[in-house]
């Protein structure tokens, strides 16, 4: 773990560890997973032996990149009646911070309460095969480019290469599809509007033409016609907010897998299972 402080510059993260926010509130009461796993929150249900909750905070404090770790959820009660949750927050290892309804408002409330946190990195606890060595790349690229916010994604390509059963959302431009991962580090205060945006979009994530649609008339069309590459849509989208927004493409397909479904599920067993047979 890094300890040294060093200064930050507005867009870089000159080696200093990162707070990562965590969210891990419940979206809805009727989760499948949650409901096939017979716990409160589907953060809480076993993957590989323990709570997929553990493991991406247990991942997080592995990587060199990551400093503070902020819990957003799951709710209170459901934390002092978790023995593991209970005593990692009671010990001061990991803050935690009441959950909003939804994720955007969440980071938008840290964001608020907490204007003396960036650069910041979020991640959700259902990332179950989140490992030290995405977490670092992702930063380390990230830290390379000057943007407000980055974005991380995986190529679809690798994903669907590697783990064909696997079914992901997925937006189409030229040059191939990509996928997210759950990653995003928010550098400057300029960041907060991309979390507004994100508010007013949110329930549009799994729909990736909907999601276009909100960038204009023309950026659809061209979108349709497959004449948009990742970098125009993004390009367009900073123009908008007026922010500097860039995209980090990860060389591991198993970021783009959290757990969704009770296919997701199986999978990151399956995952984790041969990971563990191969040391």
């Amino acid at each position: 773990m890094i300890t040294g402080v060093l200064s930050v510059s507005p867009y870089g993260l000159d080696r200093q560890p990162v707070t990562a926010l965590v969210l891990a509130g419940a979206r809805t009461d009727r989760d499948p997973v949650a409901r096939m796993a017979g716990v409160s929150n589907k953060v809480l249900a076993n993957v590989g032996g323990e709570p997929m909750i553990s493991r991406v905070l247990q991942t997080l404090e592995k990587a060199h990149t990551v400093g503070k770790r902020i819990l957003c959820g799951p709710a209170w009660e459901t934390v002092q009646g978790n023995p593991f949750l209970g005593t990692l927050i009671e010990s001061g290892n990991v803050q935690w911070v009441e959950p909003q309804q939804g994720p955007s408002l969440s980071v938008g409330r840290f964001l608020h309460e907490h204007p003396q946190e960036f650069p910041i990195l979020i991640t959700t606890a259902d990332h179950a095969l989140l490992t030290a060595e995405m977490v670092d790349y992702f930063l380390r690229e990230a830290q390379q480019v000057r943007a407000d916010v980055a974005v991380g994604l995986v190529p679809y390509s690798l994903v669907v290469a590697s783990y064909p059963q696997s079914k992901r959302t997925v937006t189409r431009f030229t040059g191939g599809g990509f996928c997210g991962c759950n990653l995003f580090v928010l550098f400057t205060p300029k960041a907060e509007r991309m979390v507004e945006f994100w508010s007013h979009i949110e329930r549009e994530r799994k729909h990736p033409l909907r999601l276009i649609r909100t960038l204009g008339g023309l950026v659809l069309v061209r979108y349709v016609l497959g004449r948009l590459s990742l970098s125009d849509a993004l390009d367009r989208l900073g123009r908008r907010l007026d922010l500097h927004v860039k995209e980090i493409l990860l060389p591991f397909p198993e970021a783009a897998i959290d757990v969704d479904t009770s296919a997701d599920l199986a999978l990151a067993e399956q995952i984790l299972a041969e990971r563990r047979r191969k040391g």
